[in-house]
């Protein structure tokens, strides 16, 4: 429907007067032939509502003897007909009990009179523009930046130790996380190597895999070693083989989660403002009449919100509002999937590592039904097995959510039923969670069906049972206090239970003191109190001490720590003694900059001493150079400067300058996010042309992206300052013309031309009004880093 924008005309007015036109066209053209037949009249008139412009046309057709109707859909849009009046398509406005109009034909207006129960709350999206995951990738995701390379990430460790009976020893061991990324994917591969029984390094491989993601869609595809996934009682298994799900990380800019909405009525165009916890969590501007606000951009959690309305004479009105988010539900409409199949993996990252040769399927679906209900679907099978699970979660008031699941599985060796039932609940400055899990029969899944018949660890629990309570005292020097039950019975009928007890508060200061008491019944009993008191020193290092008594007698343990004021590159350090039957002593510092972590450690206890270095970077092939680094566990960019000693910054922190190569490698940025990058010119030479100085990346997952500054370190640039035949400077405004290119270039004051791309020899054409103009010739020598300058060159 067209819409009108008040103040001066805009890209809205142009249509509005063509509606306009052409209902003046209807009304002298006089009725049609539908017309004559008895269909009415259709009028096209800019709406009021209640004295109110609503900046639209509407088509309202007379049916005769005063009797007109509107499409019911329209008049919500201008602002008539709340969402609890469902009625849909042709609507007599007589019919509407309450609503009263006046129809001004010769100005082609409609006047509502609507009483407060008719109007149409006006619906204001507090949230980010909605974009569809199943949209065509090209127009539901930003565009990501996409690069080629390689990556290795090494953990280097070097160890020798000396005996009490003064025997000696070194070893050696790395682990190792390789990945080649370009636009399609990413191929990984991680390995570790440990010294053998031999003396020897030897290889275990741990995960090898490739992965393409499809950020429009939302979803991503692994082939090769996958980890199944699932609803919370479910286990994940490895598999070799393939597996599609939905990761809204590829997503930022997607809400999934339901965000609570708040619904008023204004007197008067007024501001609202919504506060959680003292901090401000939208604002906006909303009109006379009633209004919805949807999708608040309020953390995950449970509360009060504070929403405060204030019109425009200043008068305000406070509401406390209880709300509820919390990442066990899903908005409604929204899916979450993972589809996997594949061979078992077993003894992973050991001698015997391998596959198994059935393959079985695991797929896990999860669909937000409202608001405040999600339901899951879950199912395993294979060879002698099937298994499957339906469940629902929940919200309770606002206080929390609950979950229930049933499940049921049939295998070689019998059938089984599992139950599950969970809850998160908030009360105030107290927090619960519980939870209850019973299983029965012989209930299976791929971790049971394809473990040793001999690890009686891989059969289901019997039951679980778990309670936790927390609750503040107050404020941080008044304290909190937490209690804990678990109770577990695995399926050979073995139990234990434990209960424990902590309370925590701040004391002499900013130091905090933590008690803990631990009641364990079972395979093993035990009872343990614990006292830890943590003092801040100052100058960024801190001291701790922690005592505890156990059935084997009382531990004590002193540390002190500290790390120099910048963060990298910087210090840190560490000093502990622990004293229990002998005194133990562990000292180690360590160094960390761009180019990636040394660190030196050394121990002594009972008179066996130890010492060790570990090494911890990366070595990446990217952007046409090579680079050490720090571990590069997320993403990445490589950053062209066009020059070296340039400072680069990610989001306004310095992190480096340029090498020899004019490019430097920038860590740890947000994948699928907008990373902020910028150089400083200042450092760049006089002659070099600078194309931007700020840009914004998007780099994949565990990948990175070249940034090209488009900065020309030598443009072969020059100032050259023109002269007429009696050697006075040019007019200024005279149009230039360079080597037969035109740049856009003018005679500036002076008659001086900065000019681009100048050659060994050069010809400028200046041209001005009325056919005037000159040329010249001149010579020009390239001398990098200073800015040249010709001067005197005569244009005849």
């Amino acid at each position: 429907m067209p819409r009108s924008q008040q103040g001066s005309p805009g890209p809205g007015y142009l249509p509005t007067c063509w509606l306009l036109a052409f209902a003046l066209f209807t009304a002298l053209a006089g009725p049609t032939a539908a017309q004559d037949a008895g269909e009415g009249r259709d009028l096209y008139l800019e709406v009021f509502v209640n004295g109110q412009p609503k900046n639209l046309v509407a088509r309202i057709t007379d049916l005769g003897d005063g009797v007109l109707s509107a499409d019911a859909e329209e008049l919500r849009n201008s602002g008539i007909l709340p969402d609890s009046v469902t009625t849909r398509g042709e609507l007599r406005l007589g019919d509407i009990p309450g609503l009263g109009w006046r129809l001004i034909e010769s100005e082609q207006v409609i006047r509502f009179i609507v009483p407060e129960g008719l109007l149409a709350p006006k619906v204001i999206s507090a949230g980010p523009a909605e974009r569809d995951p199943f949209a065509a990738e090209e127009d539901a995701a930003p565009v990501i930046d996409h690069g080629y390379g390689l990556v290795l990430n090494y953990g280097l460790n070097l160890d020798s130790w000396r005996t009490a009976a003064g025997e000696t020893g070194q070893s050696a061991s790395g682990s190792f996380d390789s990945r080649l990324f370009m636009p399609m994917g990413t191929f990984s591969h991680g390995f570790v190597l440990v010294d053998d029984d031999a003396g020897k390094l030897s290889y275990r491989r741990l995960d090898s895999y490739w992965r393409s993601a499809f950020p429009g869609r939302a979803v991503q595809v692994q082939l090769g070693d996958i980890a199944t996934r699932g609803p919370g009682w479910s286990r994940p298994v490895r598999l070799g083989g393939l597996m599609v799900e939905r990761n809204f990380g590829l997503r930022p800019d997607l809400l999934t989660l339901p965000l609570p909405g708040f619904e008023g009525n204004a007197a008067l165009p007024s501001t609202v403002e919504v506060f959680t916890n003292s901090i401000r969590n939208y604002s906006g501007d909303v009109p006379a009449g009633p209004f919805r606000i949807d999708d608040l951009p309020i953390a995950s959690g449970s509360g009060m919100a504070r929403v405060v309305v204030r019109d425009v004479t200043g008068r305000e009105t406070q509401i406390d509002m209880p709300f509820l988010v919390s990442d066990a539900l899903l908005r409604p409409g929204m899916a979450d999937f993972a589809l996997s199949a594949g061979r078992p993996r077993l003894s992973f990252g050991l001698e015997g590592d391998g596959y198994g040769d059935d393959i079985y399927g695991v797929a896990t679906l999860r669909y937000g039904l409202s608001q405040g209900l999600t339901v899951t679907a879950h199912a395993e099978g294979g060879p002698g097995l099937t298994m499957g699970g339906l469940g629902v979660t929940s919200r309770v008031a606002h206080l929390g959510t609950a979950s229930l699941s049933f499940a049921h599985s049939r295998a070689d060796r019998g059938e089984g039923w599992l139950l599950d039932l969970s809850t998160e609940l908030e009360f105030g400055r107290t927090r619960m969670s519980g939870r209850i899990l019973r299983s029965g029969g012989q209930f299976s899944d791929i971790a049971a069906v394809t473990a040793d018949a001999d690890l009686t660890s891989s059969e289901f629990p019997n039951r679980i049972a778990q309670l936790s309570i927390s609750r503040s005292l107050g404020n941080a020097r008044d304290g909190s206090a937490s209690l804990f039950l678990s109770d577990l019975r695995q399926a050979d009928m073995t139990s234990e239970t434990s209960l424990g007890i902590t309370y925590t508060r701040q004391v002499l200061g900013d130091a905090s003191l933590a008690l803990t008491a631990v009641a364990q019944r079972g395979a093993e009993d035990d009872q343990l109190v614990g006292l830890q008191l943590h003092m801040p020193l100052g100058g960024r290092r801190s001291a701790s001490v922690y005592a505890e008594h156990r059935r084997e007698g009382w531990r004590q343990s002193m540390n002190i720590s500290g790390r120099s004021k910048s963060g990298v590159p910087g210090w840190d350090w560490r000093l502990q003694a622990t004293r229990n039957d002998s005194l133990s002593v562990l000292g180690r510092a360590a160094y960390e900059n761009r180019l990636g972590r040394a660190e030196v450690g050394a121990s002594t206890s009972n008179g066996h001493r130890s010492l060790g270095l570990r090494l911890d970077g990366a070595v990446v092939v990217a952007g046409g150079g090579l680079f050490l680094s720090r571990s590069i566990d997320d993403s990445f960019a490589v950053v062209d400067a066009g020059a070296p000693g340039v400072e680069v910054s990610a989001e306004n922190r310095p992190v480096g300058r340029t090498g020899r190569s004019g490019k430097i490698l920038v860590p740890d940025l947000r994948a699928y996010e907008p990373n902020n990058l910028s150089i400083n010119p200042e450092g760049l030479p006089l002659d070099a042309a600078v194309g931007a100085t700020r840009k914004s990346v998007r780099p994949a997952h565990r990948a990175g992206a070249l940034v090209s500054f488009g900065v020309e370190a030598s443009a072969h640039e020059a100032l050259i300052a023109l002269v007429d035949a009696d050697g006075q400077p040019l007019q200024v405004g005279g149009k230039v013309v360079l080597n037969g290119l035109d740049q856009e270039l003018l005679v500036g004051f002076d008659g001086e031309v900065f000019a681009l791309g100048l050659q060994a020899r050069n010809e400028i054409v200046v041209s001005y009004g009325g056919g005037r103009g000159c040329s010249a010739q001149f010579p020009y020598t390239d001398e990098p880093g200073i800015l040249t300058e010709i001067r005197g060159v005569p244009c005849l």
